[in-house]
């Protein structure tokens, strides 16, 4: 096994010295495989922006983020979401701080455009993050590629973004499930991606699919333990 394909345990400090890089000003895509995956995410994402003071703003599709918050509760992992600015999509279930509903409209650009009308009033002065949780969930009543397609193109216009770092956890084996399989276009578009797979037990390995981390660190993939970086079960 060359260098590049023996991955390292990574520590608490390195995670964020690795998220000071990955999460750069762009489309950041977190493709899970793993089984608590999106929710090692999610709470590394939280915990990051409380340690570097960058706001979050969750745009939450269908209750996905209360939905991983329980998961985290029911395994004893206690979260302060009080901090996080979040816009519902669709659902009933509340978590975060609730600035604003959106009602699912069929039009993809009407939907678009109460999206951002919203994100607008909310977006803080200096660098934020906007996370996006299902987008796997809205893409799966679709019933065709060129909805799909009209729903994920305006990712392409946060590219120019001068304060806003996007981030956008998904379940991958459901996105390749779709009829027409979305994850191509995502990646392509986006400024990093990284895939989230299990490493044996209470290990997740994550792959540096695109990212300058493989270049910097001379790794294609490293690996994580919620139990050291979060102290998750503890």
């Amino acid at each position: 096994m060359g260098p590049l394909e023996r991955p390292v345990l990574l520590t608490r400090k390195d995670i964020e010295a690795m998220f000071d890089q990955v999460l750069e000003r762009g489309v950041n895509l977190i493709e899970n495989s793993a089984s608590l995956g999106a929710e090692f995410a999610l709470h590394l994402v939280m915990e990051y922006s409380k340690s570097r003071k960058i706001p979050i703003i969750v745009e939450d599709i269908f209750d996905t983020l209360p939905v991983y918050l329980t998961h985290l509760e029911l395994m004893g992992v206690s979260v302060e979401d009080s901090d996080m600015r979040v816009i519902k999509v669709g659902g009933n279930q509340e978590a975060g701080n609730v600035l604003a509903r959106v009602c699912f409209e069929n039009d993809p650009h009407i939907y678009r455009r109460k999206i951002d009308r919203e994100l607008e009033k909310i977006i803080p002065e200096g660098d934020y993050i906007h996370m996006v949780l299902g987008l796997e969930r809205l893409l799966s009543i679709q019933n065709n590629a060129h909805t799909i397609h009209a729903i994920l193109s305006p990712i392409k216009h946060k590219l120019g973004s001068d304060r806003g770092r996007s981030v956008y956890i998904v379940e991958k084996p459901l996105m390749e499930n779709l009829p027409f399989n979305p994850l191509p276009l995502l990646e392509d578009v986006a400024t990093s991606v990284i895939e989230l797979v299990d490493e044996g037990e209470g290990v997740i390995r994550t792959k540096l699919k695109k990212s300058q981390l493989k270049l910097v660190m001379q790794k294609q993939a490293v690996l994580v333990s919620p139990r050291e970086v979060l102290r998750w079960w503890e």
